[in-house]
């Protein structure tokens, strides 16, 4: 009796719509599309004046110089397979929403993460940790001098590799997938696991998943221009491997998979909780805004962990080809 509103009375049907429009502002997924519409208001913001001061201006390494030689095939086929694997993924997902005749979470993780993918350059916020081959087809200079309070290397010093960089959305949302299905799998075979331990087993299995995350340098793409010695294979070595890059993508990966196992009894992820409340008509761009903030989120974790890595003493590669980084000409 409590929800029935008298219609004779304005000032209780004004106190009920108050009192609704509390409850949808205090719902998880408000928020996160909060946290989301933030985030993309700093990226306009980042990409405009990246833009507008020419910031993408990045000169090429002489080809006789450290073996930088732009006609390397890797320099070619790395970012267009990233590319042409980003759209082959796109295409499958769009399938699979026409045919459940709804935006399904796998899709908005997937617009979330290519979205979440601005965050590849923030790593080097204060000290360099990952350079990146400046010959490679479609190299930029790197926005990340134009994010507020930047402490890295100024503008036009250091690469960035988009074309590359849009794999990010691609093999996330496969680790995501994987770890989630191999949450439910522990869960259906270990019924007594909480909550915890079935999220540290998918982050150990994200940990599994990386140990292929070496190949990138061994390729000549980026490679790690600081890391731990002691926590570092092949220190001081151009292709040098910090382990600890294994922990950074498993807090990522496993937050990701977590986050798309636990749900409730309405099928939404703690990110969407509370979006069958809304009105349809802001429906499905709060749930998307909501997977863009926590796909932000989940990045972050993995950045932030490689910016307190750089605050401790590093160690650089003792001769580092001339291409992963371009001449200050500026």
């Amino acid at each position: 009796m409590t929800d029935l509103v008298d219609e004779g009375r304005p000032a209780a049907a004004g106190r009920a719509q108050a009192a609704h429009g509390l409850r949808l502002r205090a719902l998880p997924v408000v928020w996160w599309a909060v946290v989301g519409a933030v985030v993309l208001g700093l990226q306009v913001y980042v990409f405009a004046s990246w833009f507008a001061d020419g910031g993408y201006r990045v000169e090429k390494a002489p080809a006789a110089v450290g073996g930088g030689d732009s006609t390397r095939p890797a320099d070619v086929w790395v970012p267009l397979s990233s590319v042409l694997g980003v759209l082959v993924l796109a295409v499958y997902l769009y399938r699979r929403c026409r045919a459940r005749r709804r935006l399904t979470f796998d899709a908005l993780l997937f617009i979330g993460l290519l979205l979440a993918s601005w965050q590849s350059p923030l790593m080097n916020w204060i000290n360099p940790v990952l350079a990146s081959n400046v010959n490679v087809f479609g190299a930029v200079a790197s926005w990340g001098p134009y994010v507020p309070g930047w402490q890295g290397a100024g503008p036009h010093r250091e690469a960035e590799l988009p074309l590359a960089t849009l794999s990010i959305c691609m093999t996330a949302l496969i680790a995501a997938v994987a770890c989630s299905k191999g949450i439910g799998m522990a869960a259906a075979r270990r019924p007594r696991w909480g909550a915890a331990r079935l999220v540290g087993f998918g982050f150990l299995l994200v940990m599994v998943f990386d140990l292929c995350e070496p190949l990138i340098s061994f390729v000549g793409i980026s490679v790690w221009t600081r890391s731990v010695p002691e926590l570092t294979l092949w220190s001081g070595e151009w292709y040098q491997f910090p382990l600890y890059q294994m922990v950074a993508s498993a807090l990522f990966g496993a937050a990701l998979g977590a986050m798309r196992h636990f749900r409730n009894a309405r099928d939404e992820t703690c990110l969407e909780s509370g979006a069958g409340l809304l009105p349809p008509g802001v429906r499905a761009w709060a749930r998307l805004l909501a997977v863009v903030g926590g796909a932000n989120v989940c990045i972050g974790l993995y950045t932030g962990t490689h910016i307190l890595f750089s605050l401790l003493d590093g160690g650089a590669p003792d001769r580092l080809p001339d291409f992963f980084r371009p001449p200050a000409g500026y």
